[in-house]
């Protein structure tokens, strides 16, 4: 089965062009790219001049994890010994630990004042209110309908080995599957799943199944407004690690059969909700 968003990389490791341009039937104007892009472009150089040189971060991190080691080894000593006593058998212990603390503190409030300056003379929240201005105005130029749901789509790198699609990560890439937010709605008889450049449309004759692969997996990201484990997402039992990969169990694939080829779009369990009510199919338990 081909995935539909996925990337090949049987033959070519380094190959980045995404499935499914055969079904791409509108797409936004080069002007209105390029437009987008420069703005997108000077937010991310704005933001990152927010953000203190990278040597004086290492130094902050250095500094508050000692800090951090010290303070864990005096709370853990109190029970047994009192503080008098542990600046006479480890003054110098001490004395780093105060000082790697005083640091951290310091490069924290610079950190925070550093931002706090960035974001008043770049603009940066009138630069972000005008980019999500533009991504409306670039919906409407797509003919996408204010009413379509946004729903997640999974793209991901993968090989086919004799029909067997193994999923492939890359370099310093710490999950499977990147986690894409798409405008989903159906008309004039097609599924249509629209992102900022193209709208995919696939006939709703050719939706063959939605399949149920029992199986977790990690997503790079969350794109919803409100967290995982609010009380709607509860059900499906996502978890989330301190880098910020989501992880959930199962996956589904949306099958159709196109030119006499099987195609397959995957989705996450949440949104099979979503995926149900647009095509009219059940999923497989």
């Amino acid at each position: 089965m081909k995935p539909i968003f996925g990337i090949d990389v049987t033959n070519d490791k380094k190959n980045d062009k995404i499935n499914g341009e055969e079904f791409i039937t509108r797409s936004i104007s080069i002007e209105t790219q390029e437009s987008f892009y420069e703005k997108t472009k000077n937010l991310e150089e704005s933001i990152k001049k927010s953000e203190l040189p990278l040597w004086v971060r290492i130094i902050k991190f250095i500094c508050g994890t000692t800090a951090l080691i010290v303070i864990g080894a005096v709370i853990k000593s109190l029970p047994d010994i009192d503080i008098s006593q542990m600046f006479k058998n480890a003054p110098g212990l001490l004395m780093a630990g105060a000082v790697c603390g005083i640091v951290w503190l310091v490069l924290h409030i610079l950190t925070k004042q550093n931002e706090k300056t960035v974001l008043a003379e770049e603009n940066i929240e009138e630069q972000a209110g005008n980019i999500n201005s533009d991504i409306d105005a670039i919906y409407n130029e797509l003919g996408v309908p204010y009413t379509a749901a946004n729903a997640d789509i999974l793209c991901f790198r993968y090989a086919d080995k004799n029909g067997d699609i193994k999923v492939k990560t890359a370099g310093l890439q710490l999950a499977e599957y990147f986690n894409m937010d798409r405008k989903i709605y159906v008309e004039d008889e097609y599924l249509h799943i629209a992102d900022i450049e193209n709208v995919y449309s696939f006939k709703l004759t050719e939706l063959k199944s939605i399949k149920t692969v029992n199986k977790r997996i990690s997503m790079t990201s969350w794109n919803k407004e409100i967290g995982p484990n609010e009380e709607r997402y509860k059900p499906f039992k996502l978890t989330v690690n301190q880098y910020g990969i989501v992880y959930a169990k199962p996956y589904h694939i949306l099958t159709l059969e196109h030119e006499g080829e099987t195609m397959g779009i995957y989705f996450p369990c949440y949104e099979l909700d979503t995926f149900e009510i647009l095509t009219g199919l059940k999923a497989e338990k």
